[in-house]
């Protein structure tokens, strides 16, 4: 029942109250075979807290369960009086976060509903506020945690429905408790009495003013199901928890082995992408890399063909895994003069054109006209001057003798290449 991919090494936490839609939560992900570190926060209010504690400890020594326990005595009481919404708030993330980096987890787990979604939209309406995004992503970074809310389009009653159903243990109380001393006004006398038809009409509002941002994001969500490419520009437009997601969904269906999205992950993800060199790679584990070319983002996933760009200042010795080229002596002998520098030296691109013959023709074409291996178009070398222009690029022939006497390169190839 729940979208999303489990890593199967990957440490889980989920935050739980004993009320039934965390409870559901729980019960959905050991479902799906994960064992969940599950967090739980005793706020001491009167017996229920205590009671809580001791059903949901109980539950998971039945179901072999690790129980972490946040005992709020111990912690800064300061405006618990005055606003307990917020210092409830900030104690529990101060205890998800130390949690997280304890088991070095790959997520946690949240069940904020749609009832959540709908009273953060009509909280914000009320206050004037024009948002760009209403409610939660299914899929956020906060405070250096992977947070993800899978239940935002089961409804409260959804979910009571489910434990029910699915004879999972709950309290009620704990959701009265929460709906009384965490929840707003518009919670208790808003969204607790909204019919279907009257949630559909605000669900559809709220849909429409967002509609530009989840153009994008279906745009993003379109090239993940149908290239192996995604555009830089509109996925650096999506809000953070949909930028999150795309990352996500782009790695779980391009990687041949899963890929823990952290933060930090994400955050290098974006400097990449904003760097302004047109070309570079980020390497993500074994031999997965994150490869941008200028407004493009794809995953390399064996390592052999990640992209280079290199900058030669003068004429000399250069050497990296492609090619060696020696140059001490000029390359006038390749139509490369000392006014030309410096010279970038880069691998070939798509759009990458160049003068031949009288005629402006694709380089890649050139080359598997030549016959040159799949592998080596794209990694074959293109000399570029200072001024942009492809003034170089080396012929491919398997029978190919050397024929320059003033400069030398040698581009590195496998035997069956030769």
């Amino acid at each position: 029942m729940l979208d999303y991919k489990f890593g199967p090494n990957n440490t889980y936490l989920v935050a739980c109250s004993y009320g039934p839609d965390s409870m559901a939560l729980l019960d959905m992900m050991r479902k799906a075979g994960v064992s969940p570190i599950v967090c739980y926060v005793n706020y001491h209010a009167g017996t229920l807290s205590e009671e809580s504690e001791e059903m949901l400890r109980h539950y998971c020594l039945q179901k072999r369960l690790v129980l972490e326990v946040c005992d709020t005595t111990q912690v800064e009481q300061k405006g618990r009086d005055k606003n307990f919404g917020q210092w409830s708030r900030e104690v529990r993330y101060n205890f998800f976060q130390k949690i997280y980096k304890k088991y070095k987890a790959a997520a946690i787990f949240v069940s904020h509903h749609q009832d959540d979604v709908i009273e953060n939209y009509l909280l914000l309406k009320k206050q004037g506020i024009q948002a760009t995004k209403y409610g939660w992503e299914p899929i956020s970074t906060f405070r250096e945690m992977i947070v993800v809310r899978p239940l935002l389009s089961y409804t409260r009653d959804d979910l009571l429905d489910y434990c029910q159903e699915n004879g999972v243990p709950f309290s009620l109380d704990v959701s009265k408790f929460e709906l009384e001393n965490q929840g707003s006004t518009i919670r208790k006398d808003v969204v607790s009495r909204l019919n279907e038809v009257e949630r559909d009409q605000i669900l559809t509002q709220m849909k429409s003013e967002m509609s530009e941002r989840q153009e994008l994001a279906e745009q993003v969500s379109e090239e993940i199901k149908v290239q192996d490419e995604l555009e830089i520009r509109p996925l650096l437009a999506l809000p953070q928890g949909v930028y999150a997601k795309a990352i996500i969904d782009f790695v779980n269906a391009k990687s041949p082995e899963h890929i823990t999205v952290t933060p930090e992950l994400l955050e290098d993800i974006r400097k990449l992408c904003t760097n302004p060199k047109p070309i570079m790679s980020l390497h993500v584990q074994g031999k997965v890399s994150f490869v941008k070319e200028y407004d493009m983002l794809t995953l390399d996933t064996d390592g052999l063909d990640l992209p280079y760009s290199y900058t030669m200042e003068k004429p000399g010795k250069f050497s990296c895994e492609v090619f060696d080229l020696d140059f001490s002596n000029g390359a006038e002998d390749r139509g490369i003069k000392a006014s030309d520098y410096p010279l970038t030296i880069r691998n070939v691109l798509p759009a990458d054109m160049m003068i031949y013959g009288g005629y402006l023709v694709p380089v890649k074409r050139m080359l598997i006209a030549a016959g040159t291996p799949a592998r080596l178009v794209h990694l074959w070398p293109v000399f570029i001057s200072k001024d942009g222009k492809i003034i170089y690029v080396p012929r491919y022939r398997k029978d190919f003798r050397e024929y320059h006497s003033q400069s030398k390169l040698t581009i590195h190839m496998n035997d069956d290449e030769r």
